[in-house]
């Protein structure tokens, strides 16, 4: 009689045993997801920003260029293919342009992964140049 209750048993300690294999594999997998890239501070260069009948707008619907202390520049997407849901609020775009208008603020931006190793602007930090020092 205990020969026939090892099979359904041996079975039911198999189960378990994949489901917490796969639940393993699923923290394992969610610790590896990777954190936001705070880029270097830096002035913006360049704005561009299409609207929704643009052809550039399937791939992104704006970007930034962010000209680094080292000068070389980074550059930032927002929104369409190369970035999905990472898009910008009006009054985040506003902010962006009125930091471009203001030669005196720089920018520290935020980014995430985004299609194609492009670079997903997720958030951004505006700094008057005087107050460098405190990043």
């Amino acid at each position: 009689m205990s020969g026939a209750c090892q099979t359904p048993c041996g079975d039911t300690m198999r189960r378990r045993i994949g489901l917490l294999t796969c639940g393993c594999a699923l923290i394992a997998c969610a610790g590896a997801a990777r954190a936001d890239d705070i880029g270097l501070v830096g002035s913006i260069a360049s704005l561009d920003v299409y609207t929704a009948s643009a052809d550039t707008s399937l791939i992104n619907h704006g970007r930034i260029y962010v000209k680094n202390t080292n000068g070389a520049l980074g550059e930032y997407r927002w929104g369409g293919t190369s970035c999905g849901s990472r898009v910008l609020t009006e009054a985040q775009f506003a902010a962006l342009q009125g930091a471009q208008n203001n030669k005196k603020m720089t920018i520290k931006p935020t980014s995430q992964p985004g299609q194609g190793g492009a670079k997903c602007l997720v958030g951004f930090t505006l700094v008057e140049k005087k107050n460098l020092t405190l990043f």
